[in-house]
């Protein structure tokens, strides 16, 4: 294994290096034009895309429609040339867009080959190419640009035409991505860091021992600081002029650059730190590679940026929930109006800390790309789901192979697939959540009574919860049975003060809501009271108004159909077995069933294991975990006003989570087979259902981006290889000891 993923980085190294391979179809002259197009005719200020180098636009003529404004027509022929396998151009303007056309005319008998481009583009020149069918290569052809858009708002600019070679091809799409990528990975270790740093001064102490700082704590600490920090970004970006925000960013940054480098190698608490966390950060970065692979599959990265998740995976574009934190940090970032927001929202309808984090690393200018910046770095925001999962069944007692072999199944979910890259915060709050959860389950299965470190800490990771989605308000419910049913472990100061420390982080924000941007309880009025509209009315008013206008009757049968409703949609539409792909897709991510997926099979391994003598536990305690989810959700359903409201959408992720973690704990106590079996299959719903259906927005002449699938699927080998999956396959009767963490 080890063998085979060195030859896969050298051979990426080796592609990377190597000169791209391009042809001059056509030359600058001999071009036949008429209107408005003309040598570099093009709107001024358009530019090429971040990651086109001066060496490959060096020779390149651009033409364009462009006289004056977007009113302008023309038509544009270039000179006949042999059709290339692989045909490149730059493309600029609003090409997509009615009456803005390309195509290849062949020179014998006219008959035109369209060049789709799929997504209207943006002014900007980017590179786009064509695998063009057999029956058209060699053919003599030309290169035909019309712009007939008229008043509508469109321009058009092409450049001379290329041909690429495939090797010129992958490196290109390689170049395209890898930068991204390793982008990625430093986002996370930046993000990481000051709480790296906090939490080795705090092992390091001689009170670790008191505080108990187990892995959980540890991890929650990391993860918590960076979110505190962003917080306290945002407000100092608000609050103060634009040098102060980025001062203190760089400040953070420094002072931890001065603190770790000359002790990383010297200091043990750092190490004890590292050796801690590496499995659970290993596995949320793989996954993050794996789905940033699979998400841009079909085209570069730099195209679309944080936007293209709106089309990828369905025919009715996504509502822009991803892209409301982007755009609240950019305005706070450049001290713009808040209103208008986006639409009819407000900028006061979602909690800030997403738009904290981004803003922590906004000075850095790590990428210029803003929103490819936004998309991957709030990608691996929401993939610290992992973290919170390690962190629960760790608190759960679960032993080391089975706290793998759970990670690795939920990986693969086309539910968490989907909701890690379409990126409105909703995982993120899951993932604060679990770690408070976690801190309080290792205290119940010890039998003692919270630390006040540890209540500090839960309250922290609550309140972070409540700042990044106030859908994880609905998994209170069973939080606060848990501490009543074990009250005599619980102190009346610890329960003030963690209410007081979670009031302390949220109230600013509530100032905000009603102050700034009012009236900021509109998510609260539409799931609570069913009012979409923005009102004036408070949340208890609305609420008065909604139930009093309803009779008992009708407001019975929509609790119900809420109820029913979390049973919904049919399981086989779920996996793609009828063979309508975006019914499946639909499925999974609007119902509850069908998010869980193959992690029903639990039901089904629950019922067999209570008729037969109970072994050791994979994941102990799973039933209450299974009973935690039933209850928030029974709570949710009716405290949702409806009808028909229980929609995954409208929900608490967390309890998702622990609903999928029971019952793979179940899976896991049936025969190994199984556990494999419904993991090939849940790998073959993410491949097939999630990632190899093209979007229908994008050209049918779709190039796949060759390094993107090679990097992936490694990735998901990797990580079938942690849970262990291989060692099974070539030898099942293999056992192999796993003593449970300390």
């Amino acid at each position: 294994m080890r063998a085979v993923l060195f030859f896969v980085l050298l051979a990426v190294a080796c592609l990377d290096l190597l000169p791209i391979q391009q042809a001059d179809l056509t030359g600058s002259s001999n071009w036949t034009v008429a209107g408005c197009f003309a040598r570099g005719s093009i709107r001024p200020g358009a530019q090429f895309e971040k990651n086109v180098s001066a060496r490959e636009i060096r020779d390149l003529t651009l033409w364009g429609s462009w006289c004056g404004s977007a009113a302008s027509t023309g038509e544009l022929f270039s000179p006949v040339f042999q059709a290339p396998r692989i045909l490149e151009l730059q493309i600029a303007g609003r090409a997509g867009l009615p009456g803005l056309e390309l195509f290849l005319e062949r020179a014998d008998n006219k008959a035109r080959f369209p060049l789709p481009l799929g997504l209207p583009q943006t002014e900007n020149w980017r590179p786009a190419e064509w695998w063009l069918p057999a029956d058209e290569v060699g053919q003599r052809v030309r290169l035909v640009a019309i712009d007939h858009a008229g008043g509508q708002g469109g321009w058009l600019g092409v450049s001379t035409p290329r041909g690429l070679s495939l090797l010129g091809l992958w490196q290109r799409q390689l170049q395209a991505f890898l930068f991204p990528l390793i982008i990625f990975v430093v986002q996370l270790a930046l993000f990481l860091t000051p709480g790296f740093v906090l939490a080795s001064f705090m092992l390091a102490s001689p009170r670790a021992a008191r505080r108990e700082l187990g892995p959980i704590c540890v991890l929650a600490i990391v993860v918590a600081t960076g979110a505190v920090l962003g917080y306290g970004v945002f407000w100092t970006f608000f609050l103060l002029p634009k040098l102060a925000g980025k001062i203190l960013s760089y400040a953070i940054f420094l002072l931890c650059a001065s603190v770790l480098l000359p002790k990383l190698r010297r200091k043990a608490a750092f190490r004890a730190t590292a050796q801690q966390l590496a499995e659970p950060l290993l596995f949320t970065t793989l996954a993050g590679v794996c789905y940033l692979c699979c998400f841009f599959l079909f085209t570069s990265p730099y195209t679309p940026g944080s936007f293209f998740v709106s089309n990828r995976f369905f025919v009715e574009v996504r509502p822009g929930d991803n892209v409301l934190p982007y755009y609240l940090a950019d305005k706070i970032y450049n001290h713009l109006p808040v209103h208008p927001f986006i639409g009819d929202w407000l900028s006061s309808d979602r909690p800030p800390l997403q738009a904290g984090i981004i803003l922590l690393e906004r000075p850095l200018a790590l990428l210029k790309n803003l929103g490819l910046s936004y998309e991957l770095f709030s990608s691996g925001l929401q993939c610290f789901w992992i973290c919170g999962v390690w962190c629960l069944l760790l608190a759960l007692g679960a032993r080391r192979e089975a706290i793998r072999q759970v990670l690795v199944f939920l990986i693969f979910s086309g539910f968490l697939f989907y909701n890690s890259v379409y990126t409105w915060p909703k995982l993120l709050a899951a993932a604060f959540l679990l770690f408070a959860l976690a801190i309080l389950f290792a205290a119940l299965r010890a039998k003692r009574p919270l630390s006040y470190f540890e209540t500090g800490l839960a309250a922290v990771c609550l309140g972070l919860a409540f700042l990044s989605h106030p859908g994880c308000l609905f998994s209170l419910w069973g939080i606060a049975l848990l501490v009543v049913w074990f009250r005599s472990l619980f102190r009346w100061r610890q329960l003030a003060l963690l209410a007081g420390m979670v009031a302390v982080f949220y109230l600013p924000w509530t100032a905000y809501q009603r102050l700034v941007d009012p009236p900021g309880n509109r998510l609260l009025k539409m799931h609570l009271a069913g009012v979409a509209p923005i009102d004036a009315r408070s949340t208890w008013q609305a609420l008065r108004d909604s139930y009093g206008s309803h009779p008992v009757s009708e407001l019975m049968r929509y609790k119900w159909d809420n109820l029913a409703l979390l049973a919904g949609g049919r399981f086989f539409d779920s996996y793609g077995l009828s063979g309508d792909r975006e019914a499946a897709r639909i499925a999974q991510r609007e119902w509850i069933w069908n998010a869980v997926g193959l992690a029903n099979v639990g039901w089904l391994a629950m019922a067999i294991i209570f008729f037969r003598k109970r072994r050791e536990e994979a994941v102990p305690f799973a039933r209450w975990l299974i009973a935690l989810a039933i209850c928030n959700m029974l709570f949710w359903s009716l405290l949702m006003f409806g009808p028909s409201q229980t929609m995954t959408t409208h929900s608490s992720y967390a309890d998702l989570l622990l609903l999928s973690v029971g019952l793979a704990g179940f899976i896991l106590e049936l025969p190994r087979w199984v556990y494999l079996f419904l993991l090939a299959w849940q790998i073959w719903n993410l491949v097939v259902v999630w990632v190899w259906s093209a979007p229908a927005s994008l050209s049918p002449v779709i190039l796949i981006q060759a390094p993107e699938l090679v990097l992936g699927v490694a990735a998901m080998v990797l990580l079938v290889r942690l849970s262990g999956g291989f060692r099974h396959i070539l030898n099942p009767r293999t056992t192999v000891p796993s003593a449970p963490f300390t």
